[in-house]
């Protein structure tokens, strides 16, 4: 009899725990739905193959100020898609002998793909298209121009509560040339943000 009640007992305890398990297992930990976000990025633009194929030289490196909007939708099991796009504002500048040339603006827009990790922790990739506006001034004449290609990024985003949610943020851009000369866009950054 002692046998038969502590073999019921452990049953007790140890079938909900089994079945718990299984739920966490297969719960599923995708956060979705419309966001928006202020970023701010540590920028690099970067100009290549001017002399010699494969040279690389920073135009220089400095914050940038933006946001972003997009709208994550759960497709099955931890994961997510969807449709974003970001603004910001550069403040990269680089003179010599009195000729300016400064990053002004940079637009994004592309996929998103997001796998969470647990109930608030999650990675995330884009993939999409960014155009990069450049202006250089002699303190005279001042122009500008833009230009886009390529872009992608790479991210952890961190959840705080039901709604507020945190990144860091990592990606390259491709934006094409500018008078004959290749431009890339580096950023690496971080963001605060709302998702209904």
């Amino acid at each position: 009899m002692k046998k038969t009640v502590l073999a019921l007992a452990m049953a007790s305890v140890v079938v909900p725990a089994a079945a718990q398990a299984q739920d966490r297992d297969y719960e599923n930990y995708a956060r979705d739905g419309f966001r928006i976000e202020a970023r701010a990025t540590y920028e690099t633009p970067t100009v290549s193959s001017i002399i010699e194929s494969g040279d690389v030289y920073k135009l220089g490196s400095a914050m940038a100020w933006g946001g972003e909007v997009g709208y994550d939708a759960a497709i099955g099991g931890d994961l997510t898609v969807g449709p974003y796009a970001q603004y910001e504002l550069g403040t990269v500048e680089t003179c010599v002998d009195g000729i300016c040339l400064s990053s002004e603006s940079y637009f994004e827009a592309g996929l998103s793909l997001g796998y969470a990790i647990n109930p608030d922790g999650a990675l995330y990739g884009k993939f999409g298209y960014g155009e990069l506006e450049l202006e250089a001034t002699d303190g005279i004449d001042t122009i500008s121009d833009s230009n886009g290609g390529i872009a992608f990024a790479l991210g952890y985003e961190q959840g705080f509560g039901s709604n507020f949610y945190g990144r860091i943020e990592g990606g390259y851009a491709d934006v094409g040339e500018f008078d004959g000369v290749n431009v890339q866009r580096r950023h690496f950054g971080g963001a605060l943000g709302l998702r209904f």
